[in-house]
C-alpha cells in the first residue's frame, strides 16, 4: 500500500454532450425513468385536463404532457399490455390509443368482457 499512488485523470474523463429536452435534465431523466425499464410501453391521449391525470399518475409510471386546456399526452407502460389496459381503466377518463396496437387489441377483449358481464347481470 505505501508504495500506490493515484493517478490523476489528464483532461476530461468523457466527452459532454448537448443537454436533452431543451435544457431540461430532469424531464429527460423522468421520461426515461417512468418508461425505459418498462416492456410495453404506450402513449395514450387522456381527455382531461394534464394537472387532474398527473395528480392520478405515479411520476415513476408515466409522463404526462398537456396538449390543450381539456386533454394531454400520457407516456407510460408495464410489463405486460394487459396491466397497462387495466390502469388506463382506473383513470376514470376518456382515453385514445396512440400505440401499441396490442393495447387496443387488449382494451377489444376487455371491453367485449365487461359488456358481457353487464348483459348476464341485466338478465
Amino acid at each position: 500500500m505505501d508504495r500506490i499512488q493515484p493517478r490523476t485523470p489528464a483532461g476530461p474523463r468523457f466527452t459532454p454532450r448537448e443537454l436533452p429536452e431543451g435544457g431540461d435534465v430532469a424531464a429527460y431523466v423522468a421520461r426515461g425513468v417512468s418508461s425505459a425499464g418498462f416492456r410495453f410501453q404506450a402513449r395514450v391521449t387522456v381527455h382531461a385536463p394534464a394537472a387532474v391525470v398527473a395528480a392520478r399518475i405515479n411520476p415513476a409510471v408515466g409522463i404526462v404532457e398537456a396538449i390543450d386546456d381539456h386533454s394531454c399526452m400520457l407516456t407510460t407502460g408495464a410489463d405486460s399490455v394487459k396491466t397497462v389496459a387495466v390502469y388506463l381503466g382506473l383513470l376514470d377518463a376518456d382515453f385514445t390509443v396512440s400505440e401499441p396496437p396490442e393495447l387496443v387489441e387488449q382494451l377489444q377483449k376487455l371491453t367485449d368482457r365487461y359488456h358481457r358481464a353487464c348483459t348476464t347481470a341485466a338478465t
